[in-house]
């Protein structure tokens, strides 16, 4: 096979391999910083993976830059949002029993007491811009991006599962904002994202 003809036949196959989605804004070579401008939550481990996020994004991406420099993605983590979803009697959290009833003060029984809810629902809002230089104007702001998941909880009876879903929150807050921060990175860069999360949408 000749060389025209050769090239007129890899040709197409080259164009479909070279195919996939492409960032809106079109400048992926360019190096972003990412930096913390503020957090208005306690959690400092939720904020930390807001921004792990981001930067694995953005090294996925090809994007991503050492140090706090400029360019730069500037990241407010905003609020973290906890509710409660299907509460649950004493007697269904304890499977049946009643609790209190012929059991010592320290009993896991009463440990129990009181409704109970069946889970948790977490979430956490942040916002992120890209700032090309100090005091340059914010580009490209994704507005309040949310993430949330949804924590079961242990209804069994006895005082360390108490601690068992203090570990399941603090591990959902992770899961959270590492996910938020990935939403956040896609939104700069012109990955189309969602700018809100729900329960049944993308996690």
């Amino acid at each position: 096979m000749r060389g025209r003809e050769l090239l007129r036949f890899l040709g197409p196959l080259f164009a479909v391999a070279a195919c996939g989605y492409h960032t809106v804004y079109g400048d992926s070579a360019e190096h972003l910083h990412v930096v913390l401008l503020r957090s208005l939550i306690p959690d400092a481990v939720a904020s930390d993976e807001v921004l792990s996020g981001v930067r694995e994004t953005l090294a996925r991406e090809g994007s991503l830059a050492a140090g706090e420099g400029y360019p730069r993605i500037e990241i407010e983590v905003l609020r973290a949002d906890e509710g409660s979803e299907g509460i649950a009697a004493p007697s269904t959290a304890l499977g049946g029993s009643v609790s209190g009833v012929g059991s010592g003060s320290g009993s896991a029984a009463t440990l129990m007491q009181g409704p109970r809810a069946r889970a948790t629902e977490v979430g956490l809002v942040a916002r992120a811009c890209l700032v090309r230089q100090k005091g340059g104007t914010c580009e490209r702001d994704t507005g309040d991006t949310r993430a949330m998941d949804l924590v079961a909880s242990d209804l069994s009876a006895g005082a360390p599962l108490v601690t068992a879903d203090l570990f399941h929150h603090r591990d959902a807050m992770r899961d959270v904002g590492r996910r938020l921060g990935v939403r956040l990175a896609e939104h700069v860069l012109g990955i189309p994202t969602a700018s809100d999360e729900s329960i049944g949408r993308e996690r």
